[in-house]
């Protein structure tokens, strides 16, 4: 019995490997119809030779099939710089595309991406990330045909202004993941502008984006009620006034508060590191309309307190990781009430989080899933929260106590003992382990370091970690 095509196609999808998809090229024509769309649906480049063997093909007149329009994915981030622009101008022919990588190809143009990309009218997704020529002229070409983009990744083209980014949200109404760290020249103009006309939006990455203020991040909270993962980090502009505010206070403020009435049942990572203007207010308002939150970064967000925390812990189960580093307000009491209530964290971080002392600790090595925590400089700790720690022998796996400098070396034996899982211990700056004979098994300190650095510099890593282990 012969099968019908799009059940042969749909049995042939079942072939991952493209040395078997070549060989059931050779079964028959009908057979040969059915794969040879699979097997250049997305050809892998690893090296660039590879690349110039399938151009070469593509230039041919004598092709049996029109290989080009099969190909639909592109992934060149193996590449780098050694993708041209003379190469990659030969992907114009390439018009049904839909997902091009070009990470760190730092030597295409601009020229010619506003000439490829263009000619790429289905692009779904574009990663141009440390494509450091990319203007604004590439990105209105790219928005002016692709209709129906939903993600696009610009980190690191610096020289990109809002004039790129309100001609996608003009065009691009699909969009749904944007990710724009590092783009300095980006105003409010632009976020609000994607805030508003692309209501599908769940990601948005505005890490380092400096002139970013209140006012749109605003607008994110107000119209982009499907985020999943927003990335603030060191925006240090925003002030509590940028987030859902907690229940009505009688204060006057430069921006009225920000009343939100839906709420963002789908946002699941909110990063905020650097955002240094920020209170225990901004935390409130926003925990009070996203209660599903699974990573939390606060890092360096020094005004935050023990309420912040407190609010925090209404997360309860959904909170899997935080970062509290530099929150140098919170005590024991928050930590205790943390441990509590949100049973499900994996990791957390409370470097230079000062004023907590090994009970911080003995609550926290009660979690059942923890396997990472930093407590990079809690200076207060004890030889007595290593042993709290070495009790959580089924799930630890890594332990930052760098600069903790009252922790012996029986207290880390002890702990290696119990913890057959940890892969990554880091000690820098504890007076007991400046020893030649147990930083033999450390990893090489950076070449940055100078040599003060160096001499204290003790952090094992995987076989490290075993080889302390063995001769403790």
């Amino acid at each position: 019995m012969r099968l019908p095509p799009e059940i042969l196609i749909h049995i042939l999808k079942h072939l991952h490997s493209p040395r078997d998809l070549y060989h059931s090229l050779l079964v028959s024509r009908t057979w040969c119809e059915c794969s040879v769309e699979l097997l250049w649906h997305r050809p892998n480049f690893t090296k660039l030779s590879t690349l110039v063997k399938m151009m070469r093909i593509l230039s041919r007149e004598d092709q049996m099939f029109l290989y080009a329009r099969f190909i639909r994915r592109l992934n060149f981030s193996y590449l780098g710089a050694d993708l041209t622009d003379s190469l990659f101008a030969r992907l114009a022919q390439c018009v049904r595309l839909e997902r091009l990588t070009l990470l760190n190809c730092s030597n295409i143009t601009d020229g010619a991406l506003a000439r490829v990309l263009p000619c790429c009218p289905n692009l779904v997704a574009l990663d141009l990330t440390g494509v450091g020529e990319t203007t604004d002229r590439a990105i209105v070409a790219l928005a002016s045909s692709t209709k129906r983009l939903q993600g696009v990744n610009l980190g690191g083209c610096k020289r990109l202004t809002d004039q790129a980014l309100l001609a996608l949200a003009a065009n691009c109404p699909l969009l749904r993941r944007v990710k724009l760290g590092g783009l300095e020249q980006l105003t409010d103009e632009a976020v609000s502008a994607l805030a508003k006309s692309c209501p599908l939006l769940l990601e948005i990455d505005l890490t380092h984006c400096k002139q970013v203020t209140d006012v749109s991040v605003r607008d994110l909270w107000t119209f982009s009620t499907n985020m999943r993962e927003m990335r603030l980090s060191h925006c240090s502009e925003l002030t509590d006034s940028a987030f859902p505010a907690p229940p009505p206070r009688n204060e006057v403020d430069r921006l009225p508060p920000l009343r939100i009435t839906r709420r963002f049942d789908h946002l699941r990572l909110l990063d905020l590191t650097a955002c240094s203007a920020i209170t225990d207010e901004a935390i409130e308002g926003i925990i009070s309309v996203a209660p599903k939150i699974r990573n939390l970064v606060l890092a360096k967000c020094t005004h935050i307190t023990d309420h912040a925390v407190e609010c925090i812990c209404t997360l309860g189960k959904n909170l899997h990781y935080l970062h509290l580093g530099h929150a140098s307000s919170i005590t024991d009491r928050c930590i205790r009430t943390l441990a509590r209530a949100c049973t499900r964290l994996r990791y957390i971080d409370l470097a230079n989080c000062v004023q907590l002392t090994d009970m911080s600790v003995f609550e926290l090595s009660a979690l059942p899933k923890l396997r990472r925590i930093g407590l990079v400089r809690v200076s207060n700790l004890t030889d007595q929260a290593i042993y709290a720690l070495g009790e959580r022998h089924s799930t630890l796996e890594r332990i930052h106590l760098s600069y903790c400098d009252q922790i012996s070396v029986l207290a880390v034996h002890f702990l290696l003992q119990k913890l057959p899982k940890l892969t990554h211990l880091s000690l820098t700056g504890i007076p007991a382990f400046r020893r030649g004979e147990l930083q033999q098994f450390c990893r090489d300190p950076p070449p940055e370091f100078n040599t003060t650095q160096r001499s204290s510099f003790c952090v094992y890593s995987g076989k490290g970690v075993s080889d302390l282990r063995n001769y403790l």
